[in-house]
């Protein structure tokens, strides 16, 4: 079956400026991109006042938490996303072995997903994703925290008390992950377990992706107080590992404690590190809202020895009146009392309280806010670092910086979502539908960020990414004759 595509105008994501053109497309093939003015086709489409352009690439979702009920990605393909990039922050779904598949099934649970976890290596896992089918490309990151939890030492353990055979064996995952096609390793280091990680941990496991010209892409451990830290700290790592490195939304949250001008720093560091040999980049989130993990405010002693120890302990009042002076850390915010920026995204044990900010669920069970919190995360018991909240983290001054500096590619930062199934009443916010679109309505045709806006706006969702993460010649992002359409 041919298609033309009339009258639109052509931005082909290679930077070039749009031009008016008319685009055949031959079975799976673009064959032309010119005016083609008495040309016919089974099927013909007006694009008159519309731009023509290559599908998107989300550089950093979480699409692989909702995959398994969501295997058409509804949220992200009505933004135009085509590719995802998923296994980010040291989060993923495999490896899973016999000590960690309960591990895996609680996070898919939060996500709708009661199937059994049958896979074990990185390349069974892919295959079974495989064999479902998805409505988009997948490029996959193969994360730090499934390798840790599928050698029994998850959130309980200090790379100090890691043993050699141990550190072996999550060697020997990552070797397998990127022979099955991983593009490197990711690592969540505000979380658990990658919280308790050493650098020299990492700088041994990256060592593996390395070899195979990999990424390490990390959540960094901080993006606050000690950004500089981090940054250098991410630094080093991909320095000694010989990998390429990805800085996940380096976005500085506000009122959390960044000194002025930390992110400037940070940015500055990274471009001499650029100037200095590294291949490094980095993305950012186009919305001023964010997600992340409820438990990771915690105190570092109250998580030790697993979630289900943490659960009993918030139990007992004493510990939680300790706990609320410890909090200052991860969304700083909190501590300082701001909840209504914390809306709850989902929990299974409690559905009524999904989508109310914290004082809208204290006024609801006329209780104290920080007894609402902690009895959530004790309901969810050996869930718990699966429940995730959404916050106003950004300033929008501060996300039209990053998307302005071409060092930044755009990314989603949240699993897709549906409306329909098992996912509408669970992921219904604004950053899984809108995160793309409000990027071009907002920072392209309202504001005008960028300089170049309508150019560069495309290049912020294909160029980077395609040549970054060697997609080229696997799935298309450019919009040229002889490429897959």
């Amino acid at each position: 079956m041919n298609i033309l595509i009339r009258n639109g105008w052509v931005a082909d994501g290679t930077g070039n400026p749009l031009y008016p053109a008319d685009v055949m497309i031959e079975d799976d093939r673009i064959v032309a991109v010119e005016r083609l003015h008495n040309a016919q086709a089974a099927r013909i489409i007006d694009a008159d006042g519309k731009i023509v352009c290559p599908g998107f690439i989300d550089c950093h979702s979480h699409t692989d938490w909702t995959i398994h009920t969501n295997p058409t990605v509804q949220s992200t393909i009505r933004q135009g996303v085509t590719t995802e990039i998923v296994g980010n922050c040291g989060i993923g779904n495999a490896p899973a072995s016999d000590l960690s598949r309960e591990y895996v099934a609680n996070r898919l649970r939060e996500y709708c997903y009661e199937g059994p976890i049958t896979w074990s290596t990185f390349a069974e896992y892919l295959d079974a994703i495989s064999r479902m089918g998805t409505s988009c490309n997948l490029a996959w990151f193969v994360s730090h925290g499934a390798i840790r939890e599928s050698v029994g030492i998850g959130g309980s353990t200090k790379s100090s008390d890691v043993t050699k055979e141990q550190m072996g064996a999550m060697k020997n995952h990552v070797r397998e992950a990127m022979e099955a096609g991983a593009l490197g390793l990711s690592t969540g280091l505000e979380y658990e377990p990658g919280r308790l990680a050493s650098t020299e941990e990492i700088i041994g496991l990256a060592k593996v992706a390395g070899e195979y010209d990999g990424y390490y892409a990390s959540h960094l451990r901080n993006y606050a107080e000690s950004l500089q830290t981090a940054i250098e700290e991410f630094i080093e790592i991909v320095n000694l590992s010989g990998t390429r490195g990805e800085v996940s939304h380096l976005n500085v949250r506000y009122n959390t404690g960044a000194e002025e001008g930390a992110w400037q720093r940070a940015v500055e560091t990274i471009e001499q590190a650029r100037r200095d040999g590294l291949n490094i980049q980095t993305d950012c989130v186009g919305l001023e809202d964010g997600f992340g993990c409820l438990a990771a405010i915690l105190p570092p002693w109250v998580r030790t020895g697993g979630p289900e120890r943490t659960a009993k302990l918030l139990q007992d009042p004493k510990v939680r009146s300790n706990v609320r002076n410890e909090c200052d850390r991860y969304w700083r915010f909190i501590h300082r009392g701001e909840w209504d920026r914390v809306h709850i995204m989902q929990s299974r044990q409690f559905p009524e309280i999904a989508g109310k900010n914290f004082f809208e669920i204290a006024d609801l069970w006329k209780k104290d806010v920080w007894d609402c919190y902690f009895d959530i995360l004790v309901a969810a018991g050996s869930g718990l670092d699966h429940l995730l909240a959404l916050a106003l983290v950004f300033t929008e001054e501060h996300v039209a910086e990053m998307v302005r500096h071409p060092l930044f590619s755009l990314e989603g930062d949240i699993p897709s979502s549906s409306l329909d199934g098992p996912l509408r009443d669970k992921l219904p916010y604004r950053p899984s539908y809108a995160g793309m679109i409000h990027f071009l309505t907002h920072h392209v045709k309202e504001k005008h960020t960028l300089r170049s806006a309508r150019t560069q706006s495309f290049t912020k969702f294909v160029i980077f990414k395609t040549a970054q993460a060697n997609l080229n010649g696997v799935v298309t992002h450019v919009l040229l004759v002889g490429r897959k359409s």
